[in-house]
């Protein structure tokens, strides 16, 4: 039951997404270039004229010029995105989500920051593989993203946001010359190509990427409006684990109660698999994790809230139990803009 609700939840985001993207999608070509680095020199005019004066060669014989390639903590922009990759590890499988035999799982660490004036949508399952040093592609795989045990960096970013998440793959046991490809937007033009070398490597997070700006966010016990709807976070408290529900080593499951009041003339459907999630100062993105939901005892806000009506419930996350800094993150419309942040204490 846990394994295809694992595999339910990716596939509903995704197609959340793909509509969200159609509704905004972009045809226009966007070419990587690397960020906060020196400008290159300026060609002198002598040099210039001598290449207006040379004669191009033929078609038949011109080489095209291979793509761009970055390394492990390039900031990256491409389009109205920031991308840098800080790290990558090899991942162990459990006993609902291993690698098939000759095969490992890949885990990439990316950061990402919407550099444009609106909000953006980002879908790893669309916008991310990898290649080896054969061309071979491999697309971003579930289970190994389960056995990464962090969120993936995906859904709607408002203008200037962050996101950290972890993207995983199903590689062979041999491949070598891995490279992480990013492609700039679901329907664009523009690809990132960043090589991950021989051994599993990692920098710290920057404090701050180009095109970065400080969201605002509310506080527990305020009533948040998101369009018709108004939330409010009433409490935050750690849950204990039980025999049959207990937090990886270093973790911790953290449970939010949540009140939802529709003060619109229509109903409103919730889902809060697709709706919240935890954020920390890095960007990490924390889903809901249905072993902390289990132990904590509480029951989800779920389904339609009728014009009028409240509901209260409980959502729960396993997080770093040294983690600080944490956000609430609400999004109020799957397939649209609006999203809030409550800062929990």
């Amino acid at each position: 039951m846990h394994k295809s609700i694992r595999f339910l939840v990716p596939l509903l985001a995704v197609f959340a997404l793909v509509l969200a993207s159609l509704a905004c999608g972009s045809n226009t070509s966007a070419t990587p270039q690397l960020v906060n680095t020196q400008p290159a020199a300026a060609t002198s005019a002598s040099s210039s004229n001598q290449a207006t004066s040379t004669e191009a060669a033929p078609a038949d014989t011109a080489t095209p010029e291979p793509p761009k390639e970055f390394t492990v903590g390039d900031a990256v922009k491409i389009g109205d995105s920031v991308l840098m990759v800080i790290g990558w590890s090899e991942v162990q499988g459990d006993q609902f989500s291993k690698p098939d035999a000759d095969n490992k799982f890949i885990a990439v660490d990316l950061l990402i920051v919407n550099t444009s004036s609106s909000s953006a949508s980002i879908s790893s399952l669309l916008q991310a593989s990898m290649k080896d040093e054969t061309g071979q592609k491999y697309t971003v795989d579930f289970m190994a993203s389960t056995a990464a045990k962090k969120g993936t960096p995906d859904g709607e970013l408002a203008s200037g946001e962050r996101i950290r998440g972890t993207v995983g793959f199903q590689v062979p046991q041999d491949a070598k010359g891995l490279q992480f490809v990013f492609d700039a937007s679901v329907f664009g033009i523009g690809k990132i190509f960043v090589n991950l070398g021989d051994a599993p490597t990692a920098v710290e997070p920057p404090a701050k990427l180009e095109g970065e700006t400080e969201q605002a966010a509310f506080k527990v016990g305020e009533a948040v409006q998101v369009g018709t709807l108004y939330i409010t976070v009433n409490e935050v408290k750690p849950v204990t684990g039980n025999q049959f529900a207990k937090p990886a080593e270093g973790n911790q499951f953290l449970m939010v109660d949540v009140t939802l009041e529709n003060k619109g003339s229509a109903a409103e459907s919730i889902s809060t698999l697709l709706q919240m999630w935890l954020k920390d100062p890095t960007g990490q993105r924390y889903k809901i994790d249905l072993l902390a939901m289990s132990a904590s005892g509480g029951t989800s806000p779920d389904g339609e809230l009728a014009a009028g009506e409240k509901l209260k419930g409980q959502v729960a996350f396993e997080v770093p139990a040294n983690a600080t800094g944490l956000l609430f993150v609400f999004d109020g419309d799957v397939f649209g803009a609006g999203k809030v942040s409550i800062a929990l204490p």
